[in-house]
């Protein structure tokens, strides 16, 4: 069943339009004549902090949106921009890898870049703002020690030595130039994350060349689930672009439908990727009914699993989701390490954002308690 959504204004209806360009089966179209100044205005900006500008900038040039002259010239300028930024990262991506490499580490390359090359037309429609790799848990104190060695700043330390390479979805870097990289354990925090199998993510892996150089990927089915993933669990709101990828690997690449049941059944992520692909296909008005979004519309969550992904949604929390992993874990005793890391962490994690121990406790405790109260 698709969910019951609020009228779409003009504005939101135009970046969806923008968000399905070049995807068949959409019943989105745009305007037949060129916007007037404020709404083309509102598009470039919707563009802008969407990450869409390699899709309008598409839409542009193939006559699907018509434009004034002006209004062509403003969206390449942003789209060049765009493309400036994104250069940057890959050439920063490349660098990490090649330290990681070195050291012996495996990697494998993460969302932006790894869909703008194996599953759009061309790279330039799949635009990014960060870099996101993924390690195995036992490589990721080394990793973590390589990027620092690089002069890149964590930008939160863990609660305690090894509790990343153990618990934590990943964490955080900034280059002195203000670029992001996030490395990556597992897809997500909190007990979707926990239960994830992180083996299966490493079974096996899709090369693609990049600047000259070949890098490792997840495969397609491993891609789509993490693609419902970053849509469902990243925000209250699902962002469009992510949606974009769902469809496009859904509607493009031959997805291997036994494998990504699979990976999701062992993971109990049924309930995350039938939300995600309704989203999708709601969101971006996909008419055509594929064996994957028969299912999806055909799925019910059961009551388990409705309360774990309330875990996620508009009154989420750090400490929400902490608490919700420990009955997650598989072990008494990981819950005991788990547990001890967050109420007594060290003073360096602590920083000035608490008056110590207790103090953390009492709030962590406080906002899940109120989160639980407001659902």
């Amino acid at each position: 069943m698709i969910p019951t959504w609020a009228p779409q204004t003009h504005h939101a209806t135009l970046i969806r339009t923008v968000a399905a360009h070049g995807l068949a089966g959409s019943l989105l179209h745009f305007p037949d004549e060129p916007l007037g100044a404020g709404e083309f205005d509102q598009l470039l900006h919707d563009a802008r902090s969407q990450r869409l500008t390699g899709l309008l900038w598409a839409a542009v040039q193939s006559g699907m949106l018509p434009v004034t002259d002006e209004q062509v010239e403003r969206t390449e300028w942003l789209h060049v921009e765009t493309l400036a930024g994104v250069l940057s990262l890959e050439r920063f991506m490349l660098d990490t890898v090649g330290e990681l490499d070195r050291a012996g580490i495996p990697v494998r390359a993460l969302k932006g870049p790894v869909l703008a090359h194996l599953d759009y037309p061309e790279p330039a429609w799949r635009t990014f703002g960060d870099v996101d790799l993924l390690v195995q848990g036992d490589d990721f104190d080394r990793a973590t020690e390589v990027i620092i060695a690089r002069g890149h700043r964590r930008r939160h330390p863990e609660p305690r030595p090894g509790f990343d390479r153990r618990f934590s979805k990943g964490t955080s870097f900034l280059t002195e130039d203000g670029l992001e990289l996030d490395l990556h354990r597992t897809f997500t925090m909190g007990p979707l994350g926990v239960r994830l199998r992180l083996d299966e993510l490493w079974a096996r892996s899709e090369a693609f060349r990049m600047g000259g150089r070949q890098l490792q990927a997840l495969p397609a089915e491993e891609r789509f689930v993490h693609a419902c993933y970053h849509a469902v669990l990243g925000e209250a709101t699902p962002r469009l672009v992510p949606l974009r990828d769902i469809a496009q690997l859904a509607l493009t690449r031959s997805l291997d439908l036994e494998r990504v049941h699979h990976l999701i059944r062992t993971s109990g992520g049924e309930a995350v990727v039938s939300r995600a692909v309704r989203h999708a296909w709601h969101e971006l008005r996909i008419a055509d009914v594929l064996s994957l979004s028969a299912w999806a519309e055909a799925y019910r969550t059961d009551p388990r699993q409705a309360a774990e992904l309330a875990v996620y949604g508009s009154h989420s929390s750090y400490a929400r989701k902490s608490v919700a992993s420990i009955r997650a874990l598989p072990t008494w005793h990981d819950r005991a390490s788990f547990v001890h890391a967050l109420v007594l962490p060290d003073r360096s994690y602590l920083g000035t954002r608490h008056s110590g121990h207790l103090g953390r406790l009492r709030t962590g405790l406080a906002q899940t308690r109120n989160r639980r109260r407001a659902t």
